[in-house]
């Protein structure tokens, strides 16, 4: 099995390397970066609380780039970790073409009126696995 461990990496390179690019940004800044669970995590802060106003005022909490999870925060980290989790293995699944992907079934949602963002395939599909996850390990 280890074949498909780096099958899967390989694949979603192109996506990581983007993600490693920008990772520069909050390690320059004094970020801290960890590698678990098979993804590069990279927290610009320890806490919500001690972030500046710039990363308050990002429209997200955390992203992702193929095997790159950027959070503002360690705990936003912790919160949001499981959702973000998901969109790590849609890119192990779908490689650079996530990209394209995503961006289409966005696109296909605001074509309906609905939210590009709320709506997207891939934000339902990581919102449903990550509350299973939730759920399965006790939680409420």
């Amino acid at each position: 099995m280890p074949w498909l461990v780096v099958a899967k990496m390989l694949w979603a390179a192109p996506c990581s390397a983007i993600g490693l690019l920008l990772a520069t940004i909050p390690l320059a800044l004094g970020g801290k970066a960890a590698w678990r669970q098979g993804a590069l995590e990279v927290t610009y802060r320890q806490s919500q609380a001690s972030c500046g106003k710039l990363a308050r005022s990002l429209p997200f909490r955390g992203i992702v780039f193929g095997q790159v999870i950027l959070a503002v925060s360690e705990e936003e980290l912790f919160r949001i970790g499981p959702h973000e989790r998901v969109h790590v293995e849609q890119y192990e699944r779908w490689g650079p073409v996530f990209f394209l992907a995503y961006g289409l079934s966005g696109l296909g949602q605001l074509l309906h009126g609905r939210s590009p963002y709320w709506y997207n395939h891939f934000e339902v599909q990581a919102r449903q696995r990550s509350t299973e996850v939730h759920r399965a390990s006790g939680g409420v």
